[in-house]
């Protein structure tokens, strides 16, 4: 998971921050399957190939970047929305499960325009691929106002899984990774619960 304001070197990616736990992303890939189904369902006729949510998101020493993908069967790019909040880890508010929470609800926000049901050619361009004709989509970081928050938005069509492929063989072959990547998760284990969003405003509810 790449830094929006760090310039992270590829070899040393996974040992600068603490990915996000899979029982939070598992909620958050479920939150989504349930919110786009329809949406979802349309893709799928169009692309003759079933589609799914990867949720990845990461901590960082003073950022907090969130990423959900929407991959195709056979397909190797994927569309891929990541959103990046600023992260105070001494602060008493707001918490890193505050900020997940707002990620997961921008996201949802963005992924509503693009699969909304009421607008199969919308979905249409989302199969093609075609996204760069959709002039509202941010392809690099975006400073928007979401919830009274300060977020940034990017959308680019990377594939997570191929990503973490290449992360695994780069930490596989760097005798210093595990050393760093543990110590850093001991720092920032503790930042947050994980739990499934409650309701409520910046809650994962896609308000």
């Amino acid at each position: 998971m790449e830094s929006r304001k760090n310039s992270v070197k590829s070899s040393s990616r996974l040992s600068r921050a603490a990915d996000l736990p899979a029982d939070f992303t598992r909620i958050v890939r479920e939150v989504y399957t349930t919110n786009f189904a329809e949406g979802m369902k349309q893709l799928t006729k169009l692309q003759g190939a079933k589609s799914f949510f990867e949720v990845r998101g990461a901590i960082f020493a003073n950022e907090i970047v969130m990423g959900v993908s929407l991959v195709t069967d056979g397909v190797m790019a994927a569309t891929t929305i990541y959103c990046s909040v600023d992260f105070d880890p001494t602060a008493s508010s707001p918490t890193a499960q505050d900020l997940l929470n707002i990620c997961v609800d921008a996201i949802g926000s963005l992924y509503g325009t693009l699969l909304d049901p009421s607008k199969p050619d919308r979905i249409a361009q989302v199969a093609q691929g075609s996204l760069s004709a959709l002039e509202e989509i941010p392809f690099e970081w975006t400073k928007v106002e979401f919830d009274g928050r300060r977020v940034w938005l990017l959308v680019d069509k990377s594939n997570p899984t191929l990503d973490e492929m290449t992360d695994k063989w780069l930490a596989e072959n760097d005798p210093d990774a595990d050393l760093e990547e543990d110590e850093y998760e001991e720092d920032t284990k503790d930042l947050f619960v994980t739990g499934k969003p409650k309701a409520g405003r910046g809650s994962g509810s896609f308000h």
